[in-house]
């Protein structure tokens, strides 16, 4: 039933990608994708029907990144479960070298960064993650932590909200109230 409304927005003859701030490099059929996404997120009901969502949100934003920055996202995944950061890092690095315009590409070498402690890298990652793809909810969420984590609660918790505005169902909307539960 739900890919049954999905569908229906996609069908809609209004421009719903209209709305929303533009994606760099998307098609037509791309940004009318995100659009239906991004409205589905906003009516779900609770966290399970968001977490189908978001995980549809992940598929698309994946999906962008054509077959050499997917082979090397595999690969920084496969050094990041052996706690390989190095190695996780260099494939990033090559990913978003390759193909600089792959937003989800600067998210993922952010979250590298960001396990391997180098929090102002990761900002600037995120920066770019956030400049090509405004709705990424997740990359403004990174930033609200990495922030409040620097001692930032101003700027970190202003990050958080609008993550949260982008999706409601935001797994941190409880840090927002809590910074402190952030903070190493």
């Amino acid at each position: 039933m739900f890919g049954l409304a999905l569908l229906a927005l996609l069908l809609q003859p209004t421009h719903a990608a209209d709305t929303l701030p533009p994606m760099t490099g998307l098609s037509e059929p791309a940004a009318m994708e995100r659009a239906a996404l991004f409205a589905a997120l906003k009516t779900t009901k609770g966290d399970a029907e968001a977490r189908e969502v978001e995980e549809r949100l992940w598929t698309f934003w994946r999906g962008l990144g054509d077959a050499t920055s997917t082979s090397l996202l595999k690969k920084a995944e496969a050094a990041q479960l052996e706690f390989d950061y190095g190695h996780a890092l260099e494939a990033l690095s090559e990913m978003v070298k390759h193909q600089p315009d792959f937003a989800e590409g600067w998210n993922r070498l952010a979250y590298a960064l960001f396990l391997a402690n180098s929090y102002d890298a990761a900002l600037a990652a995120l920066d770019k993650a956030i400049a090509l793809e405004p709705m990424h909810y997740a990359a403004l969420a990174g930033k609200g932590v990495i922030l409040i984590r620097q001692g930032n609660d101003t700027d970190g918790v202003a990050a958080l909200k609008h993550a949260l505005e982008i999706n409601p169902w935001l797994k941190e909307r409880n840090l927002i109230n809590n910074p402190s539960a952030i903070r190493p």
